[in-house]
């Protein structure tokens, strides 16, 4: 049976960056000799935000090689929608041959789903642009991402994280918005990712964007302590202390966090957070006390056997107010215990 070796599932190492690579833009093919798991996963997540029209986009490519199969496309909403089909713009396709990619010499520097959904490296490590693009219901977007910051790569250099700045245009159903805005875009790539049920609380995916010199991610649980759910679900809290950690970037510096605490508001009938209040420590020691206000959120059950809660949050630190990605997974075992 396969195992999780997703970095998100697993502790996280806290005291060093791995090195990001221009070809870790590209499709990581070593990967596949070196693992024949089927569960085995090379993914690209590039959303983008208007924050003041509280509209959120995630854009992914999903791609299951030892599978010969990749699914993604695009999505955008405006904020809070029960389920994923009631957005404005969604068209995520599944069950997908990667051939395009996998065959003949092709890569993940330019590609283009059935969907029409366009994904381009335009210099790598460095920029990006997607396009997509349905007449008959008044979507599409061209919107192109410039780096603020050098990718934030783990130490086992199969996975990173960076911040760009957005820039472009997007239509929803007709209605014309310039994108003027920061996000994070992540790879992943030669890990395995099962679908099995975990025991695990929710894990969380938080980002805090509030300019080119200041940014904050953290990925985690929920500290189980002052959750809600403390009595009806069991949470180690030394697992959150192993499993919380991420990066800052602060004044042109990349630092890890070396601890985090991440405490969340839950909206129980709908089924997802409301906000969080994030305690980050840094390599330096330098504490940032975050608190995040969720603008626009909506479900997608990525696989069956997970709910993700996809949102974009308003944060505010140190006097200053940005945006930025709030994603919770949860499990079977979780939801049940913690929304009943």
């Amino acid at each position: 049976m396969s195992s999780n070796t997703s970095y998100f599932m697993n502790a996280q190492v806290a005291d060093s960056f791995g090195d990001a690579q221009p070809h870790d833009d590209g499709m990581h093919r070593a990967a596949l000799a070196e693992n024949p798991d089927p569960a085995l996963v090379e993914t690209v997540f590039a959303g983008f935000h208007v924050p003041e029209a509280d509209i959120h986009c995630l854009n992914y490519i999903w791609l299951h090689p030892n599978l010969h199969l990749m699914s993604g496309g695009a999505w955008c909403w405006r904020g809070f929608v029960r389920t994923q089909l009631e957005a404005d713009l969604f068209d995520m396709r599944d069950f997908v041959p990667d051939t395009a990619i996998t065959d003949d010499g092709g890569d993940l520097t330019d590609v283009t789903l059935p969907n029409g959904y366009r994904y381009q490296v335009l210099e790598p490590l460095q920029s990006i642009r997607m396009t997509y693009d349905d007449p008959a219901r008044g979507n599409s977007f061209d919107v192109t991402q410039t780096a603020i910051m050098p990718p934030a790569m783990l130490p086992s250099n199969r996975h990173f994280d960076q911040v760009m700045r957005s820039t472009g245009t997007l239509r929803l159903r007709g209605e014309e918005f310039e994108v003027n805005s920061y996000a994070v875009r992540d790879r992943s790539w030669g890990e395995a990712r099962t679908e099995d049920p975990a025991g695990a609380s929710a894990i969380h995916w938080l980002v805090a964007v509030f300019g080119d010199d200041y940014a904050v991610h953290v990925t985690g649980l929920q500290d189980p302590q002052t959750a809600h759910w403390r009595d009806v679900f069991p949470e180690d809290p030394a697992r959150a202390q192993a499993m919380n950690r991420g990066w800052v970037w602060r004044d042109g510096r990349l630092l890890t966090v070396t601890e985090a605490r991440i405490e969340t508001e839950w909206d129980i009938g709908a089924r997802r957070q409301a906000a969080h209040r994030v305690v980050a420590v840094d390599e330096t020691g330098a504490e940032h006390v975050l608190h995040g206000q969720l603008r626009a959120a909506a479900p997608w059950h990525t696989w069956s056997n997970v709910h993700m809660s996809i949102g974009l949050a308003r944060w505010e630190a140190d006097g200053r107010v940005g945006h930025g990605d709030s994603q919770v997974a949860m499990w079977t075992d979780f939801v049940r215990a913690a929304f009943r």
